[in-house]
C-alpha cells in the first residue's frame, strides 16, 4: 500500500514593525478605497526590509458593503496611523501584475486581514476584516 503524504499549504504572514510613512488612502477605479502602507521590519542580519501592505478594499462612499470584507470605519482607523507607529499586520502574500511603459511588471505585497496599532505597548487597537471592531 502506498503512503500518501498530505502537505497543507499555507499562505499566512505576520509582520511586526514600524510605518515608514503615514498610511495613504487610495481610490480604486471602482470607487472602492484601500489603505496602502509600508512596514519596516528588522532582518536577522541587522538590516531592514520595507514591505508594502494593502488593507481593504472598503466600499465607495455612499455604497453599502456587499462583498468587501472591510468597512469604511475599519479603513479610517488604519488610515489614521502615522509614520513611526509600530504595527502588527496579519494577512497573506499576494502578487500583483500591471502594465507600465509597455512592460509587464509585478510586485509581492501583504494583503492584510488585520492591522493592529501596537504603539508603545500600552495602546493596542486592532482593526480586522472579521472583527470590524477596536479591541482596547
Amino acid at each position: 500500500m502506498d503512503e500518501v503524504n498530505e502537505v497543507n499549504e499555507v499562505n499566512e504572514v505576520t509582520l511586526v514593525g514600524r510605518l515608514s510613512a503615514s498610511v495613504e488612502r487610495r481610490t480604486l477605479p471602482s470607487g472602492d478605497e484601500i489603505a496602502a502602507l509600508t512596514v519596516v521590519v528588522q532582518r536577522t542580519d541587522g538590516g531592514t526590509d520595507a514591505l508594502p501592505v494593502q488593507f481593504g478594499p472598503a466600499p465607495a462612499p455612499g455604497r453599502r458593503r456587499t462583498t468587501q470584507p472591510v468597512g469604511r470605519r475599519d479603513l479610517a482607523k488604519v488610515v489614521g496611523l502615522n509614520e513611526g507607529h509600530h504595527v502588527r499586520v496579519s494577512g497573506r502574500l499576494r502578487r500583483r501584475w500591471w502594465e507600465a511603459g509597455g512592460a509587464r511588471r509585478s510586485r509581492v505585497e501583504v494583503d492584510a486581514a488585520e492591522v493592529t496599532d501596537v504603539g508603545d505597548g500600552n495602546d493596542r487597537r486592532s482593526t480586522s476584516r472579521d472583527s470590524r471592531s477596536t479591541v482596547p
